[in-house]
Order: C-alpha cells, then structure tokens, then sequence
C-alpha cells in the first residue's frame, strides 16, 4: 500500500508523474486497459502541454497524443480548482466519444480506488461530466462551444475539422486569459491551405503564439525501418505515389505540410534531396542590414558571386507578398530572403541595401506589373546589374528583368527543377520549400489561397545564377 497521502501530493505537483505512475489507456492490440508509461517524445509533449498556453500538435498516427491531452485534461480535473474543459472533434460523436467511458471517464475509472476516493459524478451524461467539486468536461462538435470559458480547449483531429477557423474566432478568446488550448492533429492533404496548417506554420516560423509540436511516425518504440518500409511499398504499388503514407506516417512536417504530389511541377523527391533546413540567423555581425521582413541564412563570402531573384507585388495590406531570394550564383545556396507586403520603391530599396551587402549581387526581377517600378527605381538609383530575361536580343533595346508571361513561367520552373533533380542548389528555408513544393504543374501557381512568392522568387534567383553563368541562351 503506497503512502496516500505522499502519492497525492506528488501528482499534486507533477502530471508526468500522474500519468506516468497512475493513468491506464485502453489499448486496442491488447484488448485490455495498460499502464501509460510515456515514451521520451511524450514527456517532452506533455512538458509543453504545461507549459505553454497555446499547443499546435502535427503528427503521425497512433502516438498517444489524444490519450496525453486526456490523461493532462483529467489532472487538471483533479488536482486544480474547477476546471472547465472543452473535447472538440469534427462531428460531435467523436467528441463525445472522447469524454466517453471509453476514454476521459474510462481513464478517471481505472485509477486506484484510493486515488478516486472523495470524487463522485455529480453530472454523467453523453455530452457532459462533471465531478462532485465544480471540474467539469463537455463535448462538442467542432461549430459549437463558444457560450463557455474554458481552462483547457482540445481540439482533436483539427486538419481535418470543416470549421476550425469559425470555431477558433469562437472559443480562442474564451481562453485568451491564461488557459489552454492544444490543436492535434494529422495532416489532410486534401486541405494544403488549411487553417491548421497555417498555424502549424506560423508557430514554426515564430510568427504567433502558438508553440509547434512534430512528431514523426519512427516516435512509436514498436515501429522499425522494415516496418515503415513494407509500409511504403504498398502505398506505391498500390497508389503509384506516397502521399497517404506522407499524410498517415510522415517522417518530417515538410513530409505532412506539402500538398499531394501528382500533380506537382517539382517532384518532392527531387525537394527533399536539396533541402538542408535552417533556422534565420539570429546574432548578425556589424554591418548586416536589419530591414524589415529579411531572414539571413548563410553570411556572403568575399569574392563569391551571387544573384537576388525578387518577385515584386503592390505593397497594400490586402496584395500577396513581395519577395526575394539571394542565391549563390556558382553553389546555387539559398542564401537571404526578403518578404513582407512592401511598395515596390521601398522593396527596391530593400534589394538595392540587400544586394550591396552581398557583394553587389545581380538581380533578377520579374518585368510584370509592379516590377517596373522596381526596375527604374533600380536603374536611377542603384547600381546593381539588372539582368535581362529570357526574352532579351543582342540586336534590340536591353529588356531588363524576366518577363514572367506562360512561357516564361515554364522555362523558370524547367530551369529550377532541373537544378533540384541534379542537386545544383541548396534550400534552406521552410516556408519556401512548402512553397516550391505546392507549385501546381498545370498553372505553375501555388493551389488556390496559397501563396508563390516566395517559390517565385527563388526561381527567378536560380535562373538569374544560370544566366550569370552564361548557360542561358538567349531565343
């Protein structure tokens, strides 16, 4: 018989050690309810479930995540004064399944009788349970919840609830004073613009509030390479591609983010082999522009060459991005990136300190509608080189810049697939190689409400580096 009293006050102040020493789930190979003895990766999770307020959770299936949120769900339920909990899922079935006694409650009824001891429902019903001291879970579907103020919102399978952004415009603020809120899910490749994914993103690039969780489908003990393996060649003499095992048991979120492949100008093979990710440098040496909207991955070199390839656009806070792309013109290295809603003067003048920076770099800059502006202010004020395009003549006026019209889409995306399949650039950035790899092979556009500028960009730098190298010939 363990000392009560020492055990309560030791789950009093720890939920891993709840959960790790206490909590059984039902496991479903068994039959049968087992102690939850978390793995590493879990204890990691669960710390940033305590943590952090607001949790985005991408992941494999099958990694107890929904039982942690649950397990951490019923601590706070116990262990800290009235606690109001919201199970959200897309259909209200699956949420109420959650507070069923298959999970939430089943949980609470496999603790020790000791640990229960003084608990007592004082409301059991489908969509609501509630114990004797005022804690209290319901269940919702994903369109509903709003009239509540919660400790802790899960929302569980969130890629693939219809209406996460109504239902977070709805419930976030009801948690905005302290609590918590964890968004898991897998990834729906049927959704490449989807609001999970979106906040998936923006936390990864430190963009909101939301603290990213990834996990990979290798998290689970029991799976080995034979097993992820027999896996993948079923998928491609099944469906001829990989995109359900991406989606089902992802290796990387660049694996789960990207949008199914079919269909896709650049093979994410071709992708995954150049892409070498780094975070934007955070301590920059004197003399390093600090403008708005510029990520630097790699320092330039004395005496190295390189390109900016910029995709230009309005400036106004409802226009796509304009964006930028220094690349090395020999490695093909993805180097800086500029992006941000700039006016096009400002964002020439961005280029112009830029590509000073990198030792006078070349630039490539799309010639359609906003482009011009930034080419003249570039061509009065600047004296970096403009490159011409592919449209330019040794035997008529210069035409500065890459006239972005069909054709010249098509022989921007050959040129910058050709140097991903011969491995003749380096990519570090992720939203760029989300991006890239969303690029649609029949348009050469990014799927309706994503946005290309960034993948514009860096192949507009690629083609400039082929141009610099003398390798594009002029028709």
């Amino acid at each position: 018989m363990p000392n009560e009293l020492l055990e309560l006050a030791k789950c009093l102040e720890s939920p891993e050690y709840f959960i790790d020493t206490y909590v059984k789930i039902y496991d479903a190979t068994e039959g049968t309810w087992i102690p939850f003895k978390l793995w590493p990766e879990q204890k990691e999770v669960l710390a940033k479930f305590h943590d952090e307020e607001l949790t985005v959770a991408l992941k494999a299936r099958q990694l107890g995540l929904t039982w942690l949120a649950l397990s951490y769900a019923l601590w706070l339920m116990m262990y800290r004064s009235v606690a109001e909990i919201g199970l959200f899922s897309r259909r209200e079935t699956e949420a109420i399944y959650l507070l069923s006694k298959e999970r939430l409650q089943g949980i609470f009824e496999h603790l020790p009788d000791w640990m229960k001891a003084g608990y007592y429902y004082s409301v059991d019903s489908a969509k609501m349970w509630q114990l004797n001291h005022g804690s209290a879970t319901r269940a919702f579907p994903t369109s509903a919840g709003d009239s509540y103020t919660f400790t802790l919102a899960l929302v569980d399978e969130a890629d693939l609830a219809p209406d996460l952004k109504q239902l977070m415009t709805a419930v976030k603020p009801t948690i905005d004073a302290g609590n918590k809120m964890f968004l898991i899910s897998r990834s729906d490749k049927s959704k490449p613009n989807s609001h999970f994914k979106k906040i998936y993103k923006n936390a990864k690039r430190g963009l909101n509030n939301w603290s990213h969780i990834f996990l990979p489908w290798w998290v689970r003990p029991s799976r080995t390479k034979g097993w992820y393996d027999a896996l993948k060649r079923g998928y491609m003499a099944d469906e001829g591609t990989l995109d359900t095992l991406h989606e089902q048991y992802p290796s990387t979120d660049t694996e789960a983010l990207q949008a199914r492949t079919l269909d896709k100008r650049i093979p994410p093979a071709f992708l995954r082999r150049c892409y070498e990710e780094l975070e934007p440098l955070q301590e920059l040496p004197p003399g390093c522009p600090t403008i708005p909207g510029l990520e630097i991955y790699v320092l330039p070199e004395p005496g190295q060459e390189y390109v900016i390839g910029a995709d230009p656009a309005e400036g106004n806070p409802n226009s796509d991005p304009s964006a930028a792309t220094v690349v090395d013109s020999l490695t093909g290295e993805e180097m800086a990136v500029i992006e941000g809603r700039i006016e096009p003067t400002v964002f020439a003048s961005y280029l112009d300190t830029v590509g000073v920076y990198y030792n006078d770099a070349f630039t490539m800059i799309e010639r359609n509608n906003h482009g011009h502006a930034v080419i003249a202010w570039l061509v009065d004020n600047s004296e970096l080189a403009i490159l011409e395009g592919h449209d330019a003549s040794s035997t008529s006026k210069p035409k500065l810049g890459w006239l972005s019209s069909s054709k010249g889409k098509a022989l921007m995306y050959n040129s910058v697939t050709d140097a991903f399949r011969d491995q003749e650039t380096v990519l570090h950035s992720f939203p760029t190689f989300v991006q890239l790899a969303s690029i649609e092979g029949a348009t050469l556009l990014a799927p309706a409400g994503e946005h290309d500028d960034r993948a514009d960009s860096y192949t507009l730098a690629i083609v400039g580096a082929i141009r610099v190298s003398n390798e594009w010939l002029i028709d």
